[in-house]
């Protein structure tokens, strides 16, 4: 009850400061508010290579993409934290003023603020696919005071548009935000063209080595797990680590990377075939020089497809997650490869080399349809362009 007091506190505010700069005149410019940042990365390059757009940056502290690498002096970049009132209040006049808003999450603060009709609001997620329910498919949504329920509707209805790479994820969308299929744009996810662009690829592999040199010449294995609710603040890994270590050679290297939403990892041990990289900025670049992932009920797995190597599915609490977050489906277009309750069995996966490409390949196609490498370029048009279609 307390926590929904101070919500609704400072959603008054934002709403009174948001209307106040509401009555100035809009502006041809384009913000993106990121709690992830990988989807804007993409589409504010393709932004900017144009050279005739202006860019506006308003980031959550866990965003850890720097965009003060995109090539354009025509930007800003705010820290969207209530501690930085600063910072909060131009992001705020930002919102209000530009006349394309981009967001990759849930963001509260849209259900009390109404765009004006010349405003485009473009929900761009911050994953390719969804294995874990979210939205109004959460068994604890229900649990929720109808003052909550109202406020997470009002945020989906301020999604005009939400691109997609599936029809798989369009319907997800459609049932967890409760969204009519007309919102959605088949364009593919922004985020999924790197896989496609070989330049890309080899400058990725280049800070990757350079960022983590001790991976250089090993078989890398990614363990990232997803986060679990009671686990946000610092997450117990599950998974065995000293036990990986005993079993797998020197040759052999794990790269711990956790949920953005996840502030700490517990019982990770200091060695140096032990890395933890949450918070390397761009998971498409460690997919790529990862050989072998171990997951859960992330996304991840989504985007690894597209390179058509090995995944591990460490569900030791499947059960419990499937009560308490909700798992959309269990079979092969959610789960492409072997699921194991217990390290060792982990290990006997690793150590196999038989690889089910035609699960993988199926697995990639059902939710990466029409990521086709020209996303963000897709995307781009059907908002800005959309006369050219």
């Amino acid at each position: 009850m307390k926590s929904e007091i101070i919500i609704s506190i400072y959603l008054f505010f934002f709403k009174i400061v948001f209307s106040l700069f509401n009555l100035l005149p809009l502006k041809n410019k384009t913000v993106f508010l990121s709690s992830f940042g990988d989807n804007a990365f993409f589409i504010a390059n393709e932004l900017a290579s144009s050279g005739q757009h202006r860019l506006v940056f308003i980031n959550q502290t866990r965003c850890k993409v720097d965009f003060s690498t995109i090539s354009t002096a025509n930007k800003k970049i705010y820290t969207f934290e209530s501690w930085n009132i600063v910072e909060t209040l131009f992001s705020i006049y930002h919102l209000a003023t530009s006349k394309y808003v981009f967001v990759d999450n849930y963001a509260g603060v849209l259900s009390v603020i109404q765009f004006r009709h010349e405003v485009k609001c473009i929900q761009l997620w911050h994953a390719a696919g969804a294995i874990k329910q979210f939205g109004w498919r959460d068994p604890e949504t229900d649990a929720r005071n109808s003052r909550a329920k109202i406020r997470f509707q009002e945020v989906y209805d301020r999604f005009q548009y939400i691109p997609v790479g599936s029809r798989q994820m369009a319907e997800i969308f459609s049932e967890a935000f409760q969204v009519d299929m007309s919102h959605f744009l088949y364009t593919g996810v922004p985020q999924t063209d790197f896989y496609f662009d070989d330049e890309l690829k080899a400058a990725g592999l280049k800070n990757v080595l350079a960022h983590y040199p001790a991976i250089k010449g090993k078989k890398v294995v990614l363990y990232a797990p997803t986060f679990r609710k009671d686990e946000l603040q610092k997450m117990a890994v599950e998974f065995d680590i000293p036990l990986f270590l005993e079993t797998l050679g020197d040759d052999y290297v794990l790269l711990v990377r956790l949920h953005p939403s996840v502030h700490a990892a517990a019982k990770v041990p200091d060695h140096p075939r032990v890395i933890l990289a949450s918070g390397y900025p761009h998971i498409n670049e460690l997919l790529l020089v990862s050989d072998i992932l171990v997951s859960d009920y992330s996304s991840i797995p989504v985007e690894f497809s597209m390179l058509g190597k090995k995944m591990i599915f460490f569900t030791y609490d499947i059960e419990e997650y499937n009560r308490t977050q909700g798992i959309w489906h269990i079979n092969d277009l959610f789960f492409p490869g072997p699921m194991v309750t217990s390290t060792a069995d982990v290990i006997q996966h690793i150590l196999d080399p038989a690889v089910d490409q035609q699960k993988i390949e199926r697995f990639r196609d059902h939710w990466n349809t029409f990521s086709n490498g020209r996303s963000s370029k897709q995307l781009i048009t059907a908002i800005y362009h959309p006369q050219d279609l």
